[in-house]
């Protein structure tokens, strides 16, 4: 368990930085109000997924045009659904997916590697965000499943960690009022 969980945080490490700076320099001239980290509930992929209010703005106007967004609740769901997310199709950190699947029952270990995620997100400088002229402290970071009823669960949990309060708490309220 300590190799697989030290090698996970020296290729995720290693991963998000480069997928982070690639990205972020796609979308120097936007604000990026997102940054999820994907997975399924076997923990066997991981991909970023970034998104930003004007690529957000569009998408919606443009599921507005398709008869695809006539709520307040479709418009929460393109907000905060990473499958929606216009940014990080190139960043699927096959690197560490390929360890993800050939480490047994990798789920057993979802807790040290949601805590690494975290950690590494934390660790990382509010230099690289202002290089490209992003505030780190303006983004909600989240750890998201993409096939299971524990993703809200895991979202809750995982924003705290990594998103200055005033914005976790927004982020937590995302349904309230939605019936």
């Amino acid at each position: 368990m300590e190799r697989f969980l030290s090698e996970f945080e020296i290729q995720f490490r290693a991963g998000f930085l480069s997928d982070l700076e690639q990205t972020l320099a796609k979308v120097q001239h936007e604000k990026v109000y997102a940054c999820a980290f994907g997975t399924d509930s076997d923990w066997v992929t991981l991909f970023l997924a970034v998104n930003t209010e004007e690529s957000l703005a569009e998408h919606v106007s443009s599921m507005k045009e398709q008869g695809l967004c006539d709520s307040e609740e479709d418009e929460i769901y393109y907000r905060w659904a990473c499958s929606e997310y216009q940014y990080g199709e190139d960043t699927h950190f096959n690197h560490i997916s390929r360890l993800l699947y050939a480490t047994e029952d990798v789920q057993k270990y979802k807790d040290e590697i949601i805590r690494i995620i975290v950690k590494v997100v934390n660790e990382t400088a509010d230099d690289v965000f202002a290089r490209y002229g992003q505030t780190k402290v303006d983004i909600t970071f989240f750890v998201t499943l993409t096939d299971d009823d524990l993703a809200e669960e895991i979202e809750n949990q995982s924003v705290h960690q990594m998103t200055i309060p005033s914005l976790a708490s927004k982020f937590l309220k995302r349904y309230d009022g939605i019936s």
